[in-house]
């Protein structure tokens, strides 16, 4: 009996310390945050979760399992963000102040290690092509380093009018395992079947939750020319071309035309709220996941604001067309050509008339 309580012993302690080993924690100190919360998502489709984290005096700890390592973003109440690498077994600390200018000091990992030398080497530089001529090398020096994923994203993809010959020279000077990594290889794939954005390309048909919630999609459009607006609400220019439309929307509110916003917010209350204010009445979608949102990366929109006039045989028409130019091309396709319409079946009408007499 002794020897048989002295082997459930053991085997809970195996058991405990194997948990323990698939574990990661991330403890923190942050200045200027009192009694608050945080929150902590993945930076990819690998950890799909939001949890909230509560501070005391600036202070939290954090524990989740995992497998294998991982991309998280902690987001703070004044929105600002740093990214840490999770793995099992790994406690990293985060200190730091988010009042503060610069990166918060993340220390534990050798990815954590590796991309704060990145920050490091890149927080004195004011010029962006620096930083990328950095990040460049910087991907090129660690062919293993998942960091280097991280910063292909968001040094060469999350960009205006991407360079594709670049991303997929940077792609090849990594290694098997991270071309293997589920984001690099949708992102061949993609750039391996890329189209740009082009007059008479066919839109599929792409869906984006509303505001509601509710799918959207260009197939509800039928019959009408539809202008899809691609904004943000922390872009200045796409918020004033939005209010712009505002009395556009309402000068062609009979006719077959019609706007649809698309929005690459990841902050629902700020995209909310810049709708009040910009005082949209045309339907909202927003997925909350700024450039990596579908409909976005399908379509290869590359800046902001971008405007696409699509007919209701869903083929594009127009790109980037604003103001009167606008004004001109919605007159065109709807009011002109309704007016021909019924001038052509005027006559058919007259000699019905006549015949019956």
């Amino acid at each position: 009996m002794r020897h048989l309580l002295s082997l459930i012993i053991v085997l809970l302690c195996l058991c405990s310390c194997k948990d323990k080993a698939n574990i990661f924690v991330l403890e923190g100190h942050i200045g200027s945050l009192a009694h608050d919360t945080i929150y902590i998502y993945g930076a990819d489709a690998l950890y799909e979760d939001v949890d909230t984290v509560v501070t005391r005096d600036g202070a939290f700890r954090y524990t989740t399992p995992l497998d294998t390592v991982v991309p998280m973003w902690v987001l703070f109440p004044n929105m600002h963000r740093e990214l840490v690498f999770a793995d099992k077994g790994l406690t990293a600390t985060m200190q730091g102040d988010t009042a503060a200018a610069g990166h918060i000091h993340i220390l534990g990992g050798e990815q954590n290690a590796l991309l704060q030398k990145f920050y490091h080497r890149t927080d004195s530089l004011d010029d962006m092509r620096e930083v990328i001529a950095v990040a460049d090398s910087f991907i090129r020096a660690n062919p293993f380093s998942e960091v280097s994923i991280y910063l292909l994203r968001e040094y060469f993809v999350n960009r205006p009018s991407p360079d594709n010959t670049k991303i997929k020279t940077l792609i090849g000077s990594m290694s098997g395992n991270l071309q293997d990594n589920h984001y690099i290889k949708q992102l061949q794939r993609m750039l391996n079947t890329y189209k740009p954005l082009a007059k008479n390309n066919t839109v599929n048909n792409y869906a984006v939750l509303d505001r509601d919630g509710r799918n959207v999609s260009t197939s509800e459009y039928k019959e009408t020319y539809l202008l899809m607006h691609f904004w943000a609400s922390w872009d200045k220019e796409s918020r004033q071309r939005q209010r712009e439309l505002v009395a556009i929307k309402e000068k062609y509110k009979k006719h077959n035309f019609d706007i649809l916003g698309i929005s690459l917010d990841t902050d629902r209350q700020a995209w909310l709220q810049a709708i009040t204010e910009d005082s949209v009445t045309w339907r909202q979608a927003c997925d909350f996941d700024g450039w990596e949102t579908g409909i976005v990366k399908r379509m290869h929109i590359t800046h902001l604001p971008t405007n696409v006039l699509i007919t209701p045989s869903r083929r594009i028409h127009a790109i980037d067309i604003y103001g009167e130019e606008l004004d001109r091309k919605i007159e065109e396709l709807t009011v002109e050509k309704t007016a021909e319409k019924e001038k052509k079946k005027t006559p058919t009408t007259i000699r019905k008339i006549k015949g019956n007499n």
